[in-house]
């Protein structure tokens, strides 16, 4: 079976064989103009290096990616390790990222399509797994693709009406999406949550029950404790939670006037404006250290050990990853009910909830692991014993594998899809 991924993800072993820009001349650019320098080469999309560990184990398949990569010296790199062949194209993106919706509207990524399109002729994939399609300098690619199975697996569903609850909403994501939804039969989804809303965008989707396969922290190393929480993201954000993490810490340090937050992650200057001023007004300055990024996932990983404690009120997640990470470090974890966390008690206390936007209960949840270390042990043996269970990731692998099959036969031959391999909402029921 020759499969193909589009997706996005950077990690050091493929950034060793591409050949990067050291950005010169951009950041001379962004300078004159009083923008930030562009950022270091980091880890992205961790759960995707995560996937192919698992499938360079497989026999009997081929598999290629196709990814974008900024930094790029030429429009198409590709090379092969340890049997899974590579396909990096430099993205076709506004320059110094200036009015990305307009260039969204007008342009469409064209070249990125022709790029991708370039190399699913040169592949011919039995069927092609898109991961994400909140992205559309990458997902859009898809829509090109005829007479070849396509199977989207949900990294997040951007066409959430909760969103405009949460998070600012951009049009040009959302409509790209829908219309992704629209034209693609077959989904993967780890949760409730985004079932449901594939189903309200197409009723005829076909969706399989999968798991992305989880970061196992190897080889890290606990570091002696300098921080009481941590607070990690890809980016900061409101849909993280940032700011309930900031206001939370406020209740806190009432009980713990020297209670300490680490917050990592990546955001714009704005942002990092917004929250600054939350912590002056809040009188936190003392209280939160800022981190902006590692260029190693492990490296953070290591970092995250410095912390005796998670807060992850994370509002449109199912079950974040951070969560999971967490857990995996042995550090106790306080984070939102959605339709998904509450999953992680199913057999005995686990994590420490909070509905979403209950500040209040945030904090009591917070206080409660400060004073109470041998119920923060507890709730962390019991976090690790039920991860390390439940999600374990050859199964996972199998599993998308297993879903592979199952497509290319009901595509091919109109073969009934195993009703074993769909997502079963006994599973995921809707919490209360």
């Amino acid at each position: 079976m020759k499969i193909l991924w589009i997706c996005h993800f950077s990690n050091a072993e493929v950034r060793k064989k591409l050949s990067l820009s050291n950005y010169t001349v951009s950041n001379t650019l962004r300078k004159t103009i009083g923008k930030k320098k562009t950022e270091d080469y980091t880890d992205f999309a961790p759960w995707v290096t995560n996937m192919i560990k698992e499938f360079e184990q497989f026999e009997n398949i081929e598999l290629h990616i196709i990814s974008p990569h900024r930094g790029l010296k030429r429009y198409k790199q590709s090379f092969t390790i340890k049997n899974i062949h590579y396909n990096f194209f430099k993205p076709d993106l506004p320059i110094l990222n200036v009015s990305p919706d307009m260039f969204m509207k007008k342009y469409k990524f064209r070249l990125n399509r022709y790029l991708v399109s370039g190399f699913v002729k040169k592949i011919q994939p039995d069927i092609v797994n898109l991961i994400g399609a909140e992205n559309p300098y990458y997902s859009i690619t898809a829509l090109d693709i005829k007479n070849i199975p396509v199977y989207l697996s949900c990294q997040t569903v951007y066409s959430n009406p909760l969103r405009y609850e949460h998070s600012s909403v951009n049009q040009h994501r959302w409509d790209t999406e829908l219309m992704i939804h629209r034209n693609i039969q077959y989904f993967g989804c780890t949760g409730r949550m985004h079932r449901d809303l594939v189903l309200k965008n197409n009723e005829n989707a076909i969706v399989f029950k999968m798991f992305f396969p989880i970061q196992k922290p190897k080889g890290i190393v606990q570091q002696s404790k300098e921080y009481d929480f941590v607070f990690f993201a890809g980016g900061l954000n409101k849909k993280k939670g940032a700011e309930d993490a900031i206001y939370a810490l406020q209740k806190v340090k009432e009980v713990f006037p020297k209670v300490t937050l680490n917050m990592i992650g990546r955001c714009s200057a704005e942002y990092k404006n917004h929250l600054q001023n939350i912590i002056d007004e809040l009188k936190l300055n003392y209280n939160i250290i800022f981190i902006d990024s590692f260029p190693k996932h492990a490296d953070l990983l290591t970092h995250i050990t410095k912390s005796r404690f998670a807060v992850l009120p994370n509002k449109l997640d199912v079950i974040s990853g951070t969560i999971i990470e967490s857990i995996l470090l042995d550090i106790p974890v306080v984070t939102y009910k959605t339709t998904g966390s509450p999953y992680l008690n199913k057999n005995g206390e686990a994590v420490l909830l909070a509905n979403i936007g209950d500040i209040d209960t945030l904090a009591q949840q917070m206080i409660e692991l400060m004073k109470n270390p041998d119920k923060a042990q507890q709730l962390a043996a019991n976090a690790r014993r039920f991860v390390k269970e439940e999600f374990d990731n050859t199964r996972s692998a199998k599993r998308l594998l297993d879903n592979y099959h199952q497509v290319i036969e009901h595509y091919q031959n109109g073969k009934v899809i195993d009703k074993n391999q769909l997502f079963d909402t006994n599973e995921f029921p809707i919490y209360d």
